[in-house]
């Protein structure tokens, strides 16, 4: 790796952990009084620098906490066109690998500390709905069967607003300004300072569901590209940027006179992608504004030009494959992609280890910026595949679902997600030490969007332009406003009804 690109990574990756750090409110967590006393104070910068790689924080709850050998029950229900449902908690015993022996060593802590079992259960896909039916029924029965649950993002909306869920601002001992908690999922997800359902360092699912885009290193290198980490670490890698350099990569390799999935293209982009094209300007397709409410912001002259120019781009079927026309799931894109088939790839960070075997080096980038002069890049949160932790509600015992639901996070910080982070993408999957830096930005930079959530944000519509090679930002819109118009007034007026009945219960 050149000096110079390492030093410029280096100085990025340090200003997004300073601002990380500013808003991550820790106050009520504990630390490790011995780490603290070891800092050199002769040195204020020695002692910034040690504080960071020592302090070990630890959750506020009381120190004699005994729950008799609870069984805490957690409900596990997402999307995945893998078929498996994402379960970060179930581990019968230690294997070795670094994710299922973290998870298992995590319950043994919460065993040793707490005096309680964690029993994690999954049900099938969220495409059944299953994991909406078993929360109502448990709620509206009295069962209390469920502690937790993580569920997709439309689930958890629905559940919302059916009163299913506990305003996670009232949950005793979750403290959801410390740092194992994502603060911008905190301030994105909330509405009229209500929080149902968010994530953090709890589970790893969330990150997996993350956009990025990967490149293939021979083919920057056979066509004498520019570096994409340098464009990266100089603020260059715009979306006109990915445009010239997809643009300039296309082949006929079988030479039969079309393009086709034996040919090579300048880009293999995902149906999903032009959800993430909307959010890599820093925009989003609807927002919460001043009063607590949901309202739109697609239509924009930004969101338009966003939307319009990608969309002419991926119109021309000789340098994008639009690889789902030819393959639903994603064993021709990782069939194609591995044999040299494309110069970038726009998925999710889940895709990764997909490519451990491909002989061709690869890297991983964040979503471009729409325009260079932007504060940052911004990625964004697959709604399909998103994962969320929420409460259910008529807990038996709240308190004890706070104190084992924070304490469980705290220990992912440190357990789960290095285990997710360091041991598997940064050690295994990529192969050098830019990717590893791409990583830390991608995560750092992430956007949620409650239009895409909550189904009025227009995100099947433009995604049906997509697919259909259609440019029509205008007409759609029109066609679409009102009935879009409508179901945001009704899950604006879904919260503003449990505002004013848990008002009245004070």
């Amino acid at each position: 790796m050149k000096k110079p690109l390492s030093l410029i990574l280096a100085a990025l990756l340090l200003s997004s952990a300073f601002l990380t750090g500013c808003s991550d409110g820790t106050e009520n967590a504990e630390t490790d009084p011995a780490a603290d006393a070891g800092v050199n104070a002769a040195d204020p910068g020695a002692e910034e620098t040690e504080a960071l790689e020592t302090t070990r924080m630890y959750a506020d709850i009381p120190a004699d906490t005994n729950f008799d050998g609870y069984t805490f029950t957690i409900l596990c229900n997402s999307n995945s066109e893998y078929g498996i449902v994402q379960n970060d908690f179930a581990a019968e015993e230690l294997t070795g690998e670094p994710i299922n022996d973290a998870k298992y060593n995590r319950n043994l802590l919460a065993q040793d500390k707490l005096n309680v079992t964690i029993d994690a259960i999954s049900t099938p896909s969220a495409l059944t709905n299953q994991g909406i039916e078993y929360i109502q029924k448990d709620v509206q029965g009295g069962t209390h069967a469920y502690d937790l649950t993580t569920l997709c993002a439309y689930s958890c909306v629905s559940l919302a607003m059916d009163n299913c869920l506990y305003n996670m601002k009232e949950v005793p001992y979750i403290n959801l300004g410390a740092k194992w908690w994502d603060q911008v999922a905190n301030e994105s997800l909330q509405v009229i300072d209500q929080l149902f359902f968010t994530t953090g360092d709890l589970t790893i699912s969330d990150n997996d569901a993350t956009y990025c885009i990967m490149f293939n290193k021979q083919l920057i290198e056979d066509y004498t590209l520019e570096n994409p980490y340098e464009l990266v670490a100089n603020s260059k890698w715009t979306m006109d940027k990915f445009i010239e350099m997809a643009e300039s990569v296309s082949a006929d390799l079988n030479g039969d006179g079309r393009f086709n999935q034996e040919d090579r293209y300048g880009a293999l982009v995902w149906d999903d992608t032009i959800m993430g094209i909307v959010n890599c300007s820093g925009a989003k397709c609807a927002i919460v504004n001043d009063e607590g409410l949901f309202e739109l912001t697609l239509n924009t002259e930004q969101n338009i030009n966003v939307i319009t120019t990608f969309l002419n781009f991926t119109a021309q079927k000789d340098i994008v494959c639009a690889y789902q026309r030819l393959n639903w799931n994603d064993s021709l894109l990782v069939n194609m992609f591995s044999g040299d088939q494309g110069l970038f790839l726009t998925q999710l960070i889940q895709l990764v280890p997909k490519m451990r075997d491909m002989d061709t080096d690869f890297g991983i980038l964040p979503m471009f910026k729409y325009q260079e002069n932007q504060d940052k890049y911004y990625t964004a949160i697959g709604s399909w595949h998103s994962v969320f932790t929420a409460v259910p509600n008529g807990q038996e015992n709240l308190e004890r679902t706070g104190i084992v639901t924070e304490f469980l996070s705290c220990e992912g910080l440190y357990d789960l997600t290095e285990a997710y982070y360091d041991k598997t993408l940064k050690g295994k999957t990529t192969r050098d030490e830019e990717s590893r830096a791409m990583l830390d930005i991608i995560f750092e930079s992430r956007v949620y969007d409650n239009g895409w959530y909550y189904n009025f944000g227009f995100g099947g519509n433009i995604m049906d332009m997509f697919r259909n090679y259609q440019n029509n930002f205008a007409s759609m819109y029109k066609q679409s406003e009102r009935v879009k118009t409508k179901t945001l007034e009704k899950v604006n007026e879904a919260y503003l009804d449990l505002k004013a009945m848990y008002d009245s219960m004070e």
